[in-house]
């Protein structure tokens, strides 16, 4: 499988909206891999290419990343910086799959889109621990803890899997963790570098985590203006086996 970061940032992104912190004014100066979209992931799988989540910045994304093909969208929760872009594919000129736990769906349905809402995209129920199977792969979600139900995702394909945590805390159940045993890739969202905080994983939690469930690798994502810059968290994470810093427009293969 083929994986392409298109944003890796969090809610606020980086630069923030009127924020002059160190961070976000050598962002605004000096541009490149310190600037962070909103969060959204391309898996690239044998005949079908899935879209982790729509944030307002979507559009963008995808015109940067030249992304000209999607199947199906992945909603991991209902909150703005992960579906906030969804109307954009109105204008998606192909019919697109929408996995969305039925919950969350209905709760989108009634306070963001109405009816337009099966305008945009074919909807494909989902429940945590239920696989979906196609010919060549499968993808498992997962239920995480966080503000709202949230649910993070086991992709296999051709022997190997990848499991993204989602927006997360660091307590996960005892299924979460066997899911991310041994897997090839383990793809983190941590905002925030340190200390711990109730809602979201950290950077160095989640070396822990990798080490404690023995994945191979580790992405980092999802980082604020929290967090350190992008050169900064990348020579840290030097230091580490097998801890890769995502950047926009990264792209991995597993």
């Amino acid at each position: 499988m083929k994986i392409q970061f298109l944003g890796t940032g969090s809610a606020e992104g980086i630069p923030v909206i009127n924020c002059n912190c160190d961070h976000c004014t050598r962002a605004r100066n000096e541009g490149g891999r310190l600037v962070r979209a909103r969060n959204a992931i391309l898996f690239s799988l044998p005949g079908y290419e899935l879209l982790l989540d729509t944030p307002p910045d979507i559009k963008a994304s995808l015109t940067q990343g030249q992304v000209h093909r999607i199947d199906g969208i992945f909603l991991t929760h209902a909150h703005h910086d992960h579906t906030g872009g969804l109307e954009e594919f109105l204008y998606w000129k192909k019919d697109v799959d929408l996995f969305a736990e039925p919950g969350m769906y209905e709760s989108l349905r009634r306070e963001n889109w109405g009816e337009r809402l099966a305008d945009i995209a074919f909807h494909c129920p989902f429940h945590p621990g239920m696989a979906m199977r196609f010919d060549d792969f499968f993808f498992t979600p997962f239920a995480v803890k966080h503000t709202v139900p949230c649910f993070g995702l086991a992709v296999y394909e051709g022997g190997h899997k990848t499991v993204y945590t989602s927006d997360t805390s660091n307590r996960f159940s005892n299924y979460a963790y066997r899911l991310m045993e041994g897997a090839d890739l383990l793809i983190v969202n941590t905002p925030r570098f340190s200390p711990p905080h109730e809602d979201h994983i950290t950077s160095t939690e989640a070396v822990e985590l990798k080490e404690r469930v023995g994945a191979k690798r580790l992405v980092l994502t999802h980082c604020n203006h929290h967090n350190r810059p992008h050169d900064e968290l990348e020579e840290w994470a030097k230091g580490l086996d097998g801890v890769t810093v995502a950047y926009d427009g990264l792209k991995i293969e597993v």
